[in-house]
């Protein structure tokens, strides 16, 4: 058959194939940034309530401390699209990395977000950048931050004040950046 070999034709196979990627592109791209909830077909990681980016599998903040981190969040997330995710945990292994960008991707977490694990088995914390802000704010700076805000009241066993502590660090700093 010749007609495959008419410029129309393939034109027109090349344009509906074009449509066709971008639909099955759409159709499995993330809903978006905004906070699980439990009928979003997404589960949230030890979430006994729910709360904007706030995940207590530790079981050491207060409910009050849990409900600031929050509020900070819905703030953050209401002025600039951005969150921070607070997560405790009882990891204790070695690679809290792997794990925070693991646990970042599960919860589905946008490029200019920032996740803090705090490991209180393991005695350790990590804090990481969304892949948009690497160029902005480096893993030096993740390191400097993390030390900053969160060693002395980690250290002490004051885990919301440490977390709190570091989202308005943040939060300070996506302000620079981004509103002046």
């Amino acid at each position: 058959m010749n007609i495959l070999k008419k410029q129309g034709v393939a034109w027109g196979i090349a344009f509906a194939m074009i449509l066709a990627a971008i639909g099955i592109g759409l159709a499995k791209a993330p809903t978006s940034n905004a906070p699980l909830t439990p009928d979003s077909g997404v589960s949230q990681p030890g979430a006994a309530e729910e709360q904007f980016y706030v995940y207590d599998d530790a079981n050491v903040l207060s409910g009050s401390e849990e409900r600031s981190l929050s509020r900070l969040n819905e703030d953050l997330y209401s002025s600039m699209g951005v969150v921070v995710a607070c997560v405790t945990t009882n990891y204790g292994r070695d690679d809290l990395y792997s794990f925070a960008l693991d646990y970042a991707e599960r919860i589905r977490l946008d490029q200019y977000d920032f996740i803090v694990v705090l490991d209180i088995s393991g005695d350790n914390y990590w804090l990481v950048q969304g892949a948009g802000l690497v160029d902005l704010f480096t893993d030096d700076d993740c390191s400097d931050y993390a030390w900053e805000y969160l060693e002395d009241d980690f250290a002490r066993g004051d885990y919301g004040d440490a977390l709190l502590s570091l989202v308005k660090g943040l939060s300070q700093w996506y302000e620079a950046h981004y509103t002046g």
